[in-house]
């Protein structure tokens, strides 16, 4: 599989069998280019407009927006977890659904805009996974304090920060991806995509920091 990042929270993550998954469209949001990408599934953590904007994705993709069990292609499992956009049980800004993905052998979760850390029964539905998106920038989600508390909890092989301050969101009140980076103790070049199966996901690095599509 290829993962590629746009920015914010949007991933699209390329199978081996040609089908794309994406994760949370913005649509026009802050300066990021606009956006014209084709999605055979597409799944949005919660309903705002910079995380569901669907009319960025052409063709008729499958959408998946609720918690649970989903097989929307062959050999592909997506699992929605319902959980908080916030830390006061959702009051302050609703719910969010964190999806974990198996295909290809591989166990991969995008924590949406998650608000607070996992409960014990939230731990055990994520599961081991092999590569997690987690938001790292505040304000709106996980600071980078929780962030990293977050990976120490759930210990993944691989972590991608996202949702942070770049070039194309200096106005959006987040901050940069620069404190997680620290607290993870490791500084590694981003790289502008990500190829990555079962047999090469031990050669990744522990924290991979993704360049934005341009």
């Amino acid at each position: 599989m290829i993962l590629r990042y746009y920015g914010h929270a949007l991933f699209t993550n390329t199978l081996n069998s040609g089908k794309t998954i994406l994760t949370d469209p913005y649509g026009r949001f802050c300066r990021y280019p606009r956006r014209d990408l084709k999605a055979d599934i597409v799944t949005i953590s919660h309903h705002h407009y910079d995380h569901d904007a669907l009319e960025m994705v052409a063709g008729r993709p499958i959408v998946i927006d609720e918690a649970g069990y989903n097989l929307p292609a062959d050999e592909v499992i997506i699992t929605g977890i319902s959980t908080y956009h916030d830390n006061h049980q959702g009051t302050r800004r609703g719910k969010n659904i964190i999806f974990t993905y198996e295909a290809e052998g591989l166990r991969i979760a995008h924590m949406g805009d998650l608000g607070h850390l996992p409960d014990e029964a939230q731990q055990t539905a994520i599961g081991q996974l092999d590569i997690m998106m987690i938001p790292v920038g505040g304000t709106y989600t996980l600071n980078a304090q929780r962030a990293y508390q977050c990976v120490e909890l759930l210990k993944p092989r691989v972590t991608i920060p996202m949702h942070y301050q770049t070039r194309f969101s200096e106005d959006l009140g987040i901050a940069k991806e620069t404190e997680f980076v620290q607290l993870m103790g490791t500084c590694p070049e981003p790289v502008m995509q990500c190829e990555v199966s079962k047999d090469t996901i031990g050669a990744l690095p522990r924290l991979l920091l993704m360049d934005i599509q341009e």
